[in-house]
């Protein structure tokens, strides 16, 4: 590492006893299937299949939960893959407050070439909801936001959601002095931004997607764009870039960090355990430099297996050691607002 370590925000949780909440209204039964190149049109034979509790909700608590601190999902399961999805929470020790629906968990095609390191999925757009099924989930999270929690909402949506589900909890959990750390996407994301989350983490394309449409969409823009929503009242930006590197803006500035490479076997997943290692990180004491060398390490790590998601004793330090921090910028007007925060 460098010596431009970020300093740790000032809204920044405190110790707490409370499980992670990890809210994911749209799991997913994964099924990864390796061939050796994906040919549109041909008939491909299978070397390897693995199907295990999916979508960006379970991969992010599984992996948490790899690394330690309790858990607990919420969001809606049903059928013979929403069950299968409720005896994995029992036996990795994660709390299952899933709400009980009629209709079937959506199942998630991966398919991973082997030749090429790529991935390819086919995301169905989730299970209908009924009314009362809705209103049993937006209770359930409810009821759990409390004071110093931290809750992680991610991915997509099912089609009766509203598409401020999200900014909805980040309002809740800011009145209640809990903290609100979103992962999304297109307008859901949008909503969400201007709730004012204590952090938000998305990819370079989903970013560009709330920049204006006639901006160049070069770093420039971007990091503009992330000083902006530290100024407007996010806590914490972090926008991967890639591979190589992501941004991360606080109201102390704004950093671009380099993380490890290493031999791609299937990147599908290496947002969601990069997130789960920061959020891991920072329910065991980390500093905010440490969590985010942690989140690098974690989608280091994901993306060298096939498998998404971290597992119980992955060795992370080695790849936290290759990382390092460059501040691009210094403070500005935008750190009354973590001094507002912390209030």
């Amino acid at each position: 590492m460098t010596h431009q370590t970020p300093p740790t925000p000032a809204w920044w949780p405190a110790p707490s006893d409370l499980p992670l909440m990890v809210v994911g209204p749209n799991p997913a039964m994964d099924r990864l299937q390796v061939i050796g190149q994906l040919e549109p049109g041909a008939v491909h034979r299978v070397r390897t299949v693995a199907a295990r509790a999916g979508g960006k909700s379970f991969i992010v608590a599984r992996s948490i939960r790899a690394l330690g601190p309790h858990v607990e999902l919420f969001g809606f399961l049903g059928g013979a893959a929403g069950q299968l999805a409720r005896k994995e929470c029992t036996e990795l020790g994660m709390g299952d407050r899933h709400t009980p629906i009629a209709a079937d968990t959506r199942i998630t095609p991966v398919v991973v070439e082997a030749k090429t390191g790529r991935s390819t999925v086919f995301n169905e757009p989730g299970p209908p909801l009924t009314a009362d099924e809705q209103a049993a989930f937006r209770a359930a999270v409810d009821d759990a936001l409390v004071a110093g929690r931290v809750v992680v909402c991610t991915g997509s949506l099912p089609p009766d959601l509203e598409p401020d589900t999200y900014a909805r909890i980040v309002g809740v959990a800011n009145e209640r002095g809990a903290y609100a750390a979103v992962d999304a996407s297109g307008t859901v994301l949008r909503e969400t931004l201007a709730a004012h989350p204590w952090l938000v983490k998305c990819n370079r394309h989903e970013f560009e997607g709330v920049l204006k449409e006639d901006a160049e969409h070069d770093d420039a823009a971007i990091r503009e764009r992330m000083r902006a929503l530290v100024a407007d009242g996010v806590g914490i930006v972090i926008v991967t870039m890639g591979a190589r590197s992501f941004l991360v803006a606080t109201a102390d500035g704004v950093w671009s960090v380099t993380v490890p490479t290493v031999p791609t076997v299937n990147a599908t997943g290496s947002g969601d355990t990069f997130l789960a290692a920061f959020i891991a990180s920072v329910k065991l004491g980390a500093t905010f430099a440490d969590a985010l060398a942690a989140a690098a390490a974690g989608g280091a790590f994901n993306a060298a297996r096939l498998e998404p998601g971290l597992i119980p004793g992955a060795e992370l330090a080695p790849l936290a050691e290759q990382i390092g921090f460059t501040r691009i910028d210094g403070a500005s007007a935008a750190r009354a607002t973590a001094e507002v925060r912390s209030a």
